[in-house]
């Protein structure tokens, strides 16, 4: 059987237990528990709030105190690693870079860093080396940046117990500052408050890692020569401002003027040193379509080279000093030397020419920490000696310093006053013709060894003189100096000069006039013998025409006449498109008679040619519309008839009509 519950009501046994008597005297209690332990409470911690001995107050103020110097530790700590990062390493530079300029890169008047490689030797300063500087700057600055805070100086004195000792731990993530340094603060009622031993502080700075980046780049340019073969190949290029070596088929002489041949290598360096990357760092890639620069200019310094975070860039600028030299060179212009042109080989002209350059400068290299944006910055010299890497010498070649004087720095120091004149000036020693008239606008220019000074144009009536055309100026002192004078339809000319007070050199330049190429024709008559001498036919397509005229005076010496032009003449399309820029040079207002010599070539194959005197009137060549050059030539496959009628062109060409100036 189920027993059956009892049933209750709820509320009548809440009725029962707390309604009565005992139940509300068990309240009261419960209350006046609560109301003993909450008063307790607040006296406790009002007297806890009140009895704060002085001592305890020592946490508060050590802190402050502490953060003054730790902020001080961080801005010089701060300071030495912006002035090690500027300086390559150094936070003062060494004496013997500060007293050898060949040892640094001036960046500014203010701002030098110094090489870490300058020719076979380098200069690379330890990290123990860089730690100990740190320390250093830290021991000497601390203290003034502390005493220059005027929030602690209104509100402590500072007794020091002990010496300031710097420690710093350059680890590879940062660079920690540990600074032993025991100081007593004390109030300015004199009270002391606290005493500070050690203390660190830190920077995020990378510099152990960028620091190994830049020794790893210049060990490794010292072992592979890494600049100097990129250097070799832009020269390599045969840039056409840049010659190295060559040949053509041509009597008249090719010239390059050297300051556009080093400007043009200079700015090859400049484009190209700063695409160099280094593998294992931060870089844009280079484009698909660029192989050369992936497989040249990418530098692999090492498989275990990785610093993803650190960035490398490579510079050089025209205003760093740089060493610059070709050879050879005929006064201050790189030209070919001409085989053939003379005797036997009269008829064929080559053009030959190889030249060899020097050129040392300096590569600004800025390591980059990317994560904070710290620069590390280094330098080293470049060597290129003879085309070839060189670091085995300093100075590639005895007449070339690595700091010499730049061409603006030379012609600056203008203290010797000269003047110069300039005349037009006709003379024909043969006829007797002799013409000099004031020539004014004529260009004028300086040279002396490598530099050169572009000076003023003369002007006429200067000064008030009356008839004559010069200038008074200042030049540079040089023993043995070049003056040049140039102007559009004249020959350049010059003159020696050592500089020398009150000195007056005069300048004579000799007018020329130019006949186009596309205005001369030659034609060709077969001869047999002298009465069978075919009438003219034009050149065929393929066969190629050598000009050349010279005159010479009485005095000229056989192979150097005074003057001499060539050009070249053919009908096919692609020459007829040069010719049109190209002229025969004479000399102008004044007759004159010319050496004139033709050859005619098809292919390798001697066809004929001219060989003769040309007079040439001044009053026919000025108004002619066309000049015609005959040539005897030789319709055989007879290797003696042609040998022979190349022996005695001169004595063949009687027979065929002498060049026609047409109007």
């Amino acid at each position: 059987m189920y027993q059956k519950r009892c049933k209750a009501d709820r509320s009548s046994f809440i009725s029962n237990h707390i309604g009565g008597p005992k139940g509300q005297v068990t309240i009261f209690i419960i209350v006046g528990i609560l109301l003993v332990l909450a008063v307790t409470l607040v006296i406790f911690v009002r007297k806890e709030i009140i009895t704060f001995k002085p001592e305890e107050i020592i946490p508060t103020e050590k802190g402050k105190v502490e953060n003054f110097i730790t902020a001080c530790i961080d801005q010089v700590g701060h300071d030495a690693l912006v002035r090690i990062g500027l300086q390559g390493g150094y936070i003062e530079l060494p004496f013997e870079v500060v007293n050898d300029h060949t040892r640094r890169l001036d960046i500014s008047p203010t701002l030098a860093v110094p090489y870490w490689a300058y020719g076979p030797e380098t200069f690379i300063p330890s990290l123990p080396q860089i730690k100990e500087q740190i320390d250093d700057y830290v021991e000497e600055n601390v203290r003034d940046c502390l005493f220059s805070m005027e929030a602690f100086q209104e509100t402590y004195d500072l007794i020091e117990k002990s010496e300031l000792t710097a420690n710093t731990e350059i680890v590879q993530s940062k660079v920690i500052f540990n600074l032993h340094w025991d100081v007593e603060i004390r109030s300015k009622g004199g009270e002391i408050i606290t005493e500070v031993i050690d203390h660190v502080a830190e920077s995020p700075v990378k510099l152990r890692q960028v620091y190994t980046v830049a020794k790893a780049i210049v060990e490794k340019e010292m072992d592979t020569l890494k600049l100097e073969d990129i250097t070799q190949d832009l020269i390599a290029l045969e840039h056409p401002d840049v010659p190295v070596a060559g040949m053509e088929l041509s009597c008249s002489k090719k010239r390059w003027e050297v300051e556009t041949v080093k400007n043009t290598l200079l700015e090859l360096v400049r484009i190209n040193v700063h695409e160099l990357k280094v593998k294992g760092t931060d870089y844009v890639a280079f484009p698909e379509d660029l192989t050369y620069y992936q497989n040249h200019y990418i530098w692999n310094v090492g498989s275990e080279f990785k610093y993803p975070a650190v960035s490398v860039l490579f510079n050089f600028d025209q205003t760093y000093p740089y060493t610059f030299g070709v050879t050879p060179l005929v006064g201050n212009k790189m030209q070919s030397s001409q085989l053939g042109g003379s005797d036997l080989l009269s008829f064929l002209c080559i053009q030959t020419w190889k030249f060899t350059y020097d050129l040392v400068y300096p590569v600004l290299v800025k390591v980059k920490d990317e994560t904070t944006g710290y620069t590390f910055e280094i330098a080293f010299t470049v060597h290129l000696v003879r085309n070839n890497p060189e670091r085995g010498e300093a100075v590639p070649r005895p007449s070339y310093f690595i700091d010499t004087v730049s061409d603006e720095d030379y012609c600056e120091v203008k203290e010797i006053p000269m003047a110069v004149f300039s005349y037009e000036t006709v003379e024909n020693q043969d006829t007797g013709v002799y013409n000099r008239e004031p020539l004014e606008n004529v260009e004028t220019s300086f040279t002396c060894l490598r530099y050169k000074c572009d000076l003023l144009k003369t002007e006429y009536d200067f000064a008030g003189r009356g008839n004559v055309a010069g200038y008074t100026a200042n030049f540079p002192y040089c023993a043995g100096g070049i003056l040049r004078g140039m102007k559009e339809g004249y020959k350049e000319t010059w003159e020696r000069v050592v500089t020398e007070t009150g000195k007056e050199v005069e300048l004579d330049l000799v007018p020329v006039h130019e006949f186009p190429t596309s205005k001369i024709k030659i034609v060709k008559h077969n001869f047999a013998d002298p009465e069978n001498v075919g009438p003219a036919v034009p050149l065929k397509k393929g066969e190629l025409g050598l000009i050349k005229v010279a005159f010479r005076k009485k005095d000229d010496l056989p192979r150097t006449p005074f003057h001499e032009s060539s050009i070249t003449k053919s009908i096919t399309v692609d020459q007829e498109a040069v010719e049109t820029l190209d002229a025969l040079e004479f000399l102008a207002k004044a007759d004159f008679t010319y050496e004139l010599e033709v050859t005619v070539l098809g292919g390798e194959k001697y066809i004929g040619g001219y060989k003769g005197n040309w007079n040439v009137p001044w009053s026919a060549l000025r108004d002619a519309e066309e000049v015609v050059l005959h040539v005897v030539s030789r319709d055989t496959n007879n290797e003696e008839q042609m040998f022979d009628l190349m022996l005695n062109v001169g004595e063949y060409s009687k027979y065929v009509p002498g060049p026609e100036i047409k109007s």
